[in-house]
């Protein structure tokens, strides 16, 4: 059995219909902004792939760990941070 992607059941149940317009054929505007979205998602995947072999390459430097390392560290102390001061609302 497939396996299936909540995120696209989302954006064809919630997203896509505000686009569409009652006075032209549904079927015909889900097909359009189906395909566009699955080709918005493909160009996506291969960007997240194709930075993956790229930083994998360059984290294989020492320097750049450390760099990568401290950077990445950095930014969940301040997001933490953020976390303990914000207020919240009520």
């Amino acid at each position: 059995m497939a396996e299936r992607n909540p995120k696209a059941i989302l954006i064809f149940t919630a997203f896509l219909p505000q686009f569409v317009s009652p006075q032209l054929p549904a079927s015909s505007q889900f097909l359009i902004l189906g395909s566009l979205f699955l080709l918005l998602e493909f160009i996506a995947i291969m960007l997240y792939a194709w930075l993956g072999l790229h930083m994998k390459k360059l984290l294989k430097k020492p320097h750049a760990k450390k760099v990568s390392n401290r950077m990445c560290s950095s930014l969940l102390a301040s997001a933490g941070i953020g976390l303990l001061v914000s207020q919240k609302s009520h």
